[in-house]
């Protein structure tokens, strides 16, 4: 009887990858943009998100004429980018190897897919260029650089969180139950390390398992919250500490993770290829509702 290998030949159309796979959860764990930003289905590559903004009601005694409101309805683009990438792989590592080879070549685009997209949400410097380098313009491109950001040369400190956490208190958009902390992991240190005025930790317990929370609300880990002048799924740049309402990002899901494999392209050598994509748009609704600590040294 000859040795069953993985049969191929009816992967003729893209497979969506299903909720809960390891693919998806690793995707999910290297994306705070994925798990914490606003979702928006999107039906067609691009989709208008409209924006009210508008007077509160007022009381109006019985009998009495009521007032206009005027409001101002606009709306905020979203345009999804498909990222795709080829994968050639040998034959034999698919059919004889007791690893899943196909899914740890999809666990790993995923999860580097997932470190990209949230440098190109959060942390690329410059004005959407449509193209790989900038296919959104970035919540740190669009902040106000003068009132919204607080640059540290030095070590983090106390009030430097305070001071940006005051600033989204501020904003018009400031919402308790949807505010955020996104820190790229060079930041956790600087955290772990921060005292408050009376001289105790500002993480109580820094050798929790999880990031913890700043000020009440949940701190989480982003890979892309770094600057860099083109999306990188591993960005060299200063280090970002993020606070904001998560709801004013725009997460536009045109499609999940799918893949499709053929063995056409690879025929001559005894390969297979691997091709995976997915498309995702961003739009930042108001950057007004975020600010951001910049390590700068």
């Amino acid at each position: 009887m000859p040795i069953s290998r993985t049969d191929l030949t009816e992967a003729n159309g893209y497979i969506l990858e299903e909720q809960g796979s390891t693919v998806i959860q690793d995707f999910l764990a290297n994306s705070a943009v994925e798990r914490f930003a606003r979702r928006e289905a999107m039906a067609s590559r691009t989709k208008s998100v409209p924006r009210f903004v508008g007077d509160a009601p007022v009381v109006v005694a019985e009998g009495a004429e009521i007032p206009a409101s005027a409001p101002t309805l606009d709306e905020i683009v979203l345009t999804a980018k498909k990222y795709a990438q080829l994968m050639h792989i040998s034959e034999e590592d698919v059919n004889d190897s007791l690893v899943d080879t196909l899914g740890v070549y999809k666990r790993e685009w995923a999860s580097r897919f997932a470190r990209k997209f949230d440098n190109a949400c959060l942390g690329v410097n410059i004005a959407t260029d449509g193209t790989d380098v900038a296919p959104y313009t970035s919540l740190y491109a669009a902040i106000n650089w003068t009132t919204n950001r607080i640059q540290t040369g030095g070590a983090l400190s106390f009030d430097d969180i305070n001071n940006a956490l005051g600033i989204v208190e501020d904003s018009s958009k400031f919402d308790a139950a949807n505010t955020v902390w996104m820190a790229h992991p060079k930041m956790l240190k600087e955290i772990r390390g921060m005292v408050k005025p009376n001289s105790d930790l500002v993480l109580p317990d820094p050798i929790a398992g999880t990031p913890g929370s700043l000020f009440g609300y949940p701190l989480v880990i982003s890979y892309g919250a770094a600057t860099s002048a083109a999306a990188s799924a591993s960005p060299t740049g200063n280090a970002l500490l993020i606070v904001g309402n998560r709801q004013m990002l725009i997460n536009g899901v045109r499609g999940g993770v799918e893949s499709v494999v053929s063995r056409d392209a690879e025929f001559a050598r005894d390969g297979v290829v691997l091709k995976t994509r997915i498309r995702r748009g961003f739009a930042v609704a108001d950057a007004d509702a975020f600010a951001i600590v910049e390590k700068t040294a």
